[in-house]
């Protein structure tokens, strides 16, 4: 080997000693880099976040971990529809869901409408976190206590008296303070359902409040924790003149002891005031005797919408009677097109094969009017194993509507229908122009999904 050959394999060596060096550096400084965003992360600088995020190399920003932490820095950072974004991305690098970012990315499109000026968005909001029914919620729930509408406030306790910690909350148990009647109303029944008989400090005091459907609340907490007062008082509202005390006891009797509710909605089938008329034909659907079919084939041809569309509803849940006889006169002949929409419902729970009323519900899904449009795809969601595939096909059509309420009811009739297999709609949910039906597709997602754990 002569001199000048020996140079430069030295500075051969040389240099991819320094290369090596060199990408050693860069690993470590990028590994460093990684660190540090981590730490942003923890110390909730998230805008800081994605600024360092982005002047990462492509490869690095790429890496999956990363592509997690920009998710749930949008997440953060009140940004939902663009991490939805990042998130199909990251889905389709997997080829499946990442049901922890998934789950994430659902919450964050219910919990932005917590917020929202409009108390309706609000509510679609609480609803959904009601329905979850997960110890995950409870904080969520807590702060809507906190809400300036008393309906958004009743849904949020609601939500709590649905959970064992939220019943047990010194926040939920303040609520007996609130404005709101409805508000009283959730937490005395979810207090009752504690069996806690210490409570009755709590409660009895409320057996005054200038409220009916307060004192009969009242009166079913302490029936529910071995108070015999309790019961008596609601066995009296049950029977009593005014309409709305009379309702609230029925519809409390049902819960507390069906054995004994039977002369009662026999009593209020009869009443001359629709609403407790409505009240017993809902409750016959939970008392399967032979005679509730009589009573509910009466109800099924009342004067007033709401109370047929009750009979429909609790006829099909008479599964061991023959309620079918009355709802194919009622689907024949019920001229309000809502009415004959649950009776298509009852029918399809009962297993009357979907051919049979195939006709009816292509009229009903074609009509104009979005409110009936709503009642079928909510009645839909009830038919039975073997009409599910033909009611998910109506449904299905139904999610392409262009009111957004319509979409609503249908994402909940699929995820009724399907179960965890409805997820890649409620995925495609996420993605819906409305607010309240991305928080409705986010709100049934984490039911699926901690249904599915």
């Amino acid at each position: 080997m002569n001199l000048l050959t020996g140079r430069w394999c030295a500075m051969g060596v040389c240099a991819l000693l320094w290369l090596i060096l060199l990408d050693g550096t860069v690993a470590a400084s990028t590994t460093s880099g990684i660190q540090g965003i981590q730490a942003l992360y923890d110390q909730k600088e998230y805008q800081r976040v994605l600024e360092e995020l982005a002047k990462l190399d492509a490869d690095s920003v790429g890496a999956l971990d990363n592509r997690r932490l920009k998710i749930r820095t949008l997440l953060r950072l009140g940004k939902p529809k663009d991490a939805l974004s990042d998130y199909d991305d990251l889905a389709q690098l997997l080829q499946h869901d990442d049901q922890s970012i998934l789950q994430e990315v659902g919450l964050a499109f219910v919990v932005v409408l917590t917020q929202d000026m409009r108390e309706q968005m609000r509510g679609v909001a609480y609803t959904a976190l009601k329905e979850w029914q997960s110890p995950e919620g409870i904080s969520f729930l807590q702060d809507g206590l906190n809400d300036g509408s008393g309906l958004v406030r009743a849904l949020a306790a609601e939500g709590l008296a649905k959970l064992d910690g939220g019943r047990r909350s010194a926040r939920f148990r303040q609520s007996l303070d609130d404005q709101a009647a409805l508000v009283k109303e959730a937490v005395l029944k979810g207090l009752g359902k504690t069996g806690d008989a210490s409570l009755i400090g709590l409660v009895e005091p409320l057996l005054q409040d200038p409220e009916v459907r307060v004192r009969v609340a009242a009166a079913e907490a302490m029936c529910r924790v071995g108070r015999k007062q309790g019961c008596r008082l609601l066995e009296q509202s049950g029977r009593a003149p005014n309409p709305d005390e009379r309702g609230a006891a029925i519809r409390a009797l049902v819960d507390w002891d069906e054995a004994h509710v039977w002369p009662f909605l026999i009593e209020a089938s009869q009443h001359t005031q629709p609403s407790v008329r409505g009240v017993a034909a809902m409750g016959f659907g939970r008392v399967p005797k032979p005679e509730a079919l009589a009573v509910l084939s009466k109800l099924l041809r009342d004067p007033l919408p709401p109370v047929r569309v009750a009979a429909a509803v609790s006829l099909g849940q008479l599964h061991s009677l023959d309620a079918r006889t009355p709802l194919r006169k009622a689907i024949a002949e019920d001229p309000d097109a809502s009415v004959r929409a649950f009776v298509v419902g009852a029918l399809l729970e009962l297993g009357e094969p979907f051919d049979e009323i195939s006709g009816s519900v292509s009229t009903l899904a074609n009509t104009k009017e979005p409110a009936v449009r709503t009642a079928l795809a909510r009645a839909l969601a009830r038919a039975s194993k073997e009409n599910r595939a033909a009611a998910h096909s109506v449904v299905r059509s139904l999610f392409a509507d262009t009111m957004p309420r319509v979409r609503i009811a249908a994402l909940k009739a699929m995820a009724k229908l399907d179960g965890a297999e409805a997820i890649p709609i409620l995925k495609q949910g996420l993605h819906d122009e409305d607010d309240a039906v991305r928080a409705t597709a986010g709100g049934e997602l984490l039911r699926m999904m901690s249904i599915k754990e």
